[in-house]
């Protein structure tokens, strides 16, 4: 295997002008480094990343940690992620961190010891002590201060506009399922806050059944609400799998969907577009949001300082809502 020694042998020039050529980093003239390329080329030399990193303090390795890979959301965000920094020739370590805390601290302590160059996260744990400015660090749907940039979709906007269909259908008792933290605040509450600000703007009664995160029999949770609130005509779902799940326990208790109850769902998610029937869902741009973490996490590892990322939200309709 060729290493750099012969490359600067076959170019003609010193050890240190054809690492300064592997590595970009200092000023060589074109035509010099038109022969180190050249060489590189003629004994298809490839660099050593692990030595690369110690001269340029980046590994190209981003981490991702999210909290479960099994929740269809995050896989479908971690593919297009992968996929760009591909494209920008850097690789994506996947950390399932099960929402525990000792694994995201892990993995920010790999970052301070530029393990990793980077990291896009979506933590619901309170991290925000161990996180500063100069950090190449991005986050999903988690405002922490005000310089840790993030992206998110329009959650408020995806609220009023998840009310707007359901008025729009013929619902006058509506209600909000999902969830809450004590310890955190997350971009994904203002669906709620969106949500309920509409109805109260509209004079529409609102029902809101929520439950601490995470919930512990989701089943009976969602009985529950059935069970109960019987007059309830049109729900909004803080996430698609939730709202799916209260759509096949509605028509197991022999409630029409959408007749006599209309439910929307939010994500958009594609992997549940082949299912039956259809979820009506706020969708957000998976795929655009995945190409942006990435954009704003190689220009913070550049030193470049950025704003957030929000990017709006549209309605899918499906079977689930009139």
């Amino acid at each position: 295997m060729a290493t750099i020694k012969d490359v600067a042998k076959l170019a003609g020039v010193g050890l240190g002008t054809a690492s300064r050529v592997i590595n970009k980093s200092g000023y060589v003239s074109e035509v010099t480094k038109k022969k180190v390329l050249d060489a590189i080329e003629q004994l298809g030399y490839i660099p050593n990343e692990t030595a690369r990193a110690f001269v340029t303090q980046d590994s190209k390795i981003v981490a991702l940690f999210l909290p479960s890979i099994h929740h269809a959301f995050f896989s479908e965000l971690a593919f297009h992620i992968e996929d760009e920094l591909d494209k920008h020739g850097y690789n994506m370590m996947l950390c399932n961190s099960s929402g525990q805390i000792e694994k995201e601290l892990k993995y920010i302590n790999m970052l301070k010891q530029n393990k990793v160059s980077g990291i896009i996260g979506i933590s619901y744990n309170s991290i925000g002590n161990e996180l500063n400015n100069s950090m190449p660090i991005v986050l999903v749907d988690r405002h922490i201060g005000e310089n840790i940039p993030y992206v998110s979709s329009d959650n408020y906007d995806g609220g009023q506009l998840a009310f707007q269909v359901l008025k729009d259908t013929g619902c006058i008792n509506v209600a909000y399922i999902g969830t809450f933290s004590k310890t955190v605040i997350t971009e994904v509450e203002k669906r709620r806050k969106g949500f309920e600000d509409a109805a109260k703007e509209n004079g529409t009664n609102c029902t809101l059944y929520i439950e601490e995160d995470p919930i512990k029999d989701e089943t009976a949770f969602l009985t529950t609400f059935l069970q109960v609130y019987k007059d309830i005509d049109g729900v909004f779902v803080e996430n698609d799998i939730m709202a799916l799940k209260l759509v096949q326990l509605a028509i197991e208790h022999n409630i029409n969907i959408p007749e006599e109850l209309s439910v929307i769902g939010y994500d958009g998610i594609e992997t549940y577009s082949a299912l039956r029937p259809r979820l009506s869902s706020i969708r957000q741009p998976i795929e655009l949001m995945g190409r942006s973490l990435v954009e704003l996490v190689l220009k913070r590892i550049n030193g470049v300082q950025v704003e957030p990322v929000i990017h709006p939200v549209v309605l899918f309709k499906g079977d689930t809502t009139l």
